[in-house]
């Protein structure tokens, strides 16, 4: 009867939860080998409903779009964040590339429609590394079969002045868009799309058309959480203010400054919780960095640029890279400037059919890593689309 009255106790007072259950089969089961194979998904998959329940707490906690409050304490020294953010796998709210890029790898029968188990893998994927490659086992001969499955999981299209009537940007050096990518013997140094707009996109799109026969041109991924790791989280309190690094387009024709942005580097998205991260290397595109953001700045331009920290993915015609724009940074190798390579780009809003199955950004930003920081920043979606004169957003298809 003395069991009986304990364990009557115990259900009232402590009722065991999925994520009490899983943190206790953690700590039976140790999930870092998973991470060094590749496997570290499945942990991700199991927190996923603890996960949402904890973002919705913390929203409910915590206002992330508003200043935080003043607080009468003493100023608490700065922590570095390397010691408070493992990239070893032992983290399942952090994004964070594998070792080796054929974990990126997805085979799909058919790029035009993908199986729901294959969508589900991507969605995992997406959520684990931030980046997937889609490996079709079919040819797709015009490359545009593709497009009907990206346009409906990721749902509005991302406009850019160099857009086709698709809404895809043709990256070739014989027809450069840009300043980076008009000289191939030149890295393109590692950088997230649309930097250079008040709303980046949240997911980014490059379908290999042609690649290099020499072998170069390989894409270069870097995790955004390598470069949050470099800071302290005075210096990211820093850097999520408006006006600490300004990124421009720069047409290859003139190599004018078309456009400029100067919204905060790191900002949480007050919907999810989630820490989302525009980068780019000091690469002829960054036009200012304020001089409290300078030692900082330098700091992850270093290493962005470490061959550590880089992930070479060489991509086959036909394959497809999909990258959390807010989460991974890319780039490529160079490659022999009398080479043909040709790259399709599309990027996406994020509000497809896939939505409610992603994450966006680097990290739960609801962790106490963050506690005190905040960003006035709130993207608006379609705040770009006017300064192209073009229809920039298609809608999401059925």
């Amino acid at each position: 009867s003395f069991w009986l009255k304990v364990f009557s106790w115990a259900q009232k007072s402590a009722p065991l939860t999925l994520l009490s259950i899983i943190m206790s089969l953690r700590r039976v089961f140790d999930v870092q080998p998973l991470r060094r194979c590749g496997l570290r998904a499945v942990s991700t998959w199991a927190c996923t409903s603890s996960l949402a329940s904890q973002q919705r707490t913390a929203g409910e906690a915590r206002s992330f779009g508003s200043t935080a409050q003043a607080t009468s304490q003493p100023k608490k020294p700065a922590v570095p964040l390397n010691k408070l953010m493992p990239r070893d796998g032992s983290r399942n709210d952090l994004k964070i590339l594998p070792p080796d890029p054929d974990f990126l790898r997805l085979s799909v029968h058919n790029m035009a429609q993908l199986s729901r188990m294959e969508v589900a893998n991507l969605a995992l994927m997406l959520n684990t590394y931030g980046a997937a490659v889609l490996v079709p086992e079919t040819e797709d001969k015009d490359g545009l079969g593709a497009y009907k499955t990206l346009d409906h999981l990721f749902g509005t299209v991302v406009g850019h002045d160099q857009q086709n009537e698709h809404g895809v940007v043709e990256i070739n050096p014989a027809k450069p868009t840009s300043i980076n990518t008009a000289n191939p013997q030149n890295a393109h140094l590692p950088h997230t799309d649309d930097a250079y707009t008040e709303s980046p996109s949240a997911f980014c799109t490059l379908h290999c058309r042609q690649a290099a026969p020499s072998g170069g041109g390989e894409s270069v991924l870097v995790s955004g959480a390598e470069l949050l790791a470099s800071l302290s989280n005075e210096e990211l309190r820093t850097l999520m203010q408006p006006g600490m690094v300004s990124m421009g387009r720069r047409p290859a024709n003139d190599g004018s400054w078309m456009k400029v942005s100067s919204i905060p580097m790191f900002w949480v998205d007050k919907d999810s919780g989630w820490l989302q991260v525009r980068w780019r290397c000091n690469d002829g595109c960054v036009s200012d960095v304020a001089a409290e953001a300078q030692l900082s700045y330098a700091q992850m331009d270093a290493v962005a640029r470490g061959e550590a920290q880089q992930l070479i993915v060489a991509l086959k015609p036909g394959e497809i890279l999909i990258v959390d724009n807010r989460a991974i940074a890319h780039g490529r190798r160079e490659y022999l400037s009398n080479e043909p390579r040709i790259m399709w780009r599309k990027n996406y809003v994020g509000d497809g059919a896939l939505a409610p199955e992603l994450r966006k950004g680097m990290c739960a930003a609801y962790s106490s890593m963050f506690e005190g920081l905040h960003s006035m920043f709130d993207p608006d979606p379609l705040a770009d689309d006017a300064s192209y004169g073009v229809p920039a957003r298609s809608p999401v298809m059925a």
